[in-house]
């Protein structure tokens, strides 16, 4: 069974667990109660972010994302439905959708994450996530929506009303140990505005905001936060881990392995900002490959590889009524017997992979990792 060193401690690594309990950080892994280091590896499930309507969700396909070995899903959620109107909070959207998903995720041993996603910032601008009511000062042009991104950055009154969302979220789901944390905002883009000062630290400061805020709730859960860019330079207390996004070359029209140490390039990029520098935990809350020749599958293939070398977790992008067929190579270790979502995993030959390529594989210390970097 693969081992790793938490301190003076040590915890056995795991995919899932029987019954989930409360996740938390030490130094730069993800653990459970027991002390034992988690490594999510698992799905981004849409539906309920883009539409006034969300798609049906279905217990079937937890139980499918639980035969695959997965132990979480990434649930993307909407600001705009959770609030409808300028401080009305919609809290039917959590008990209608969101807190069904977390019961089945509990039933088949699943962690979820929930994701404040936004993808183009509003229906007014193509996308979704944000509020029409906030949006609609705004021309429904790509000049509006820099013009919005910018009033949301510099002004906190958007800001302020999002951080209220968060903190009646988290209030729901304080106590629940099916929930692994709390993804503050999707691809927080900065640079779209029309702002010249804006940058990552205007970011940072937001999320600043809202930890403070949903700490006075809930003190349990991590929060995962998507950095602006490579910038991770501030204190934000306990519980944090960093949640980039992994698409280098996947929006190519072909893909050949050759190309493998362009990933890999950029995921060393991350791991010696958001774990080494940053000195927390690193989870890779998107990934995925969009080839047409089919070549998607090379790409999946070394990134996955990659991942494994790093040792982070991941979530693939993404299960919809477009890519609802998660390809296999994505499965975790096999499991045998018993309720395939619940079972605790051991990584197979874990023991001589660590004999044979150091000590980093397996501990993220200072050690560890300069052991690892003299190799590249």
């Amino acid at each position: 069974m693969l081992v790793v060193v938490i301190g003076a401690q040590t915890a056995n690594l795991v995919y899932a667990a029987s019954e989930p309990s409360l996740l938390g950080t030490s130094g730069t892994w993800i653990i459970n109660a027991d002390q034992e280091v988690v490594l999510l590896r698992g799905v981004n499930y849409p539906g309920y972010e883009c539409t006034n309507r969300p798609k049906v969700h279905s217990e079937a396909n937890y139980r499918l994302f639980a035969s695959m070995g997965f132990n979480v899903v990434r649930l993307p959620i909407s600001w705009a439905l959770l609030e409808p109107r300028p401080g009305v909070f919609d809290a039917s959207y959590l008990t209608r959708y969101v807190s069904r998903d977390v019961e089945w995720a509990r039933k088949y041993g699943l962690y979820v994450i929930l994701d404040m996603h936004q993808f183009g910032w509003a229906k007014r601008f193509g996308g979704c996530g944000m509020p029409d009511w906030a949006a609609q000062a705004y021309p429904a042009t790509q000049a509006g929506m820099r013009q919005f991104v910018s009033k949301f950055w510099a002004d906190n009154t958007l800001q302020n009303h999002l951080t209220e969302i968060w903190t009646k979220v988290a209030r729901t789901y304080a106590n629940n140990p099916t929930i692994a944390g709390y993804d503050l905002l999707n691809e927080p883009m900065v640079y779209t505005s029309v702002i010249s000062y804006l940058n990552a630290s205007h970011v940072n400061e937001f999320y600043l905001k809202v930890i403070r805020s949903i700490r006075t709730v809930d003190p349990n859960h991590i929060i995962f936060l998507e950095p602006a860019n490579m910038f991770s330079n501030f204190e934000a207390g306990e519980k944090i881990v960093w949640s980039p996004h992994f698409y280098p070359l996947s929006f190519s029209s072909t893909y050949s392995s050759d190309a493998r140490r362009i990933l890999d390039e950029d995921l060393m990029a991350k791991y010696k900002t958001f774990i080494l520098k940053s000195k927390r935990p690193m989870w890779i809350g998107e990934f995925g490959a969009f080839m047409k020749d089919g070549t998607y599958q090379s790409w999946l293939q070394d990134a996955k590889g990659l991942f494994d070398k790093y040792q982070v977790g991941w979530a693939w992008w993404g299960f919809n009524t477009e890519y609802h067929n998660i390809p296999a190579l994505l499965s975790s270790p096999s499991l045998s017997g018993g309720n395939l979502g619940s079972q605790v995993l051991s990584a197979p030959n874990a023991t001589s992979s660590a004999s044979s390529k150091g000590s980093f594989l397996f501990s993220h210390t200072s050690n560890g990792a300069a052991s690892f970097m003299q190799q590249l």
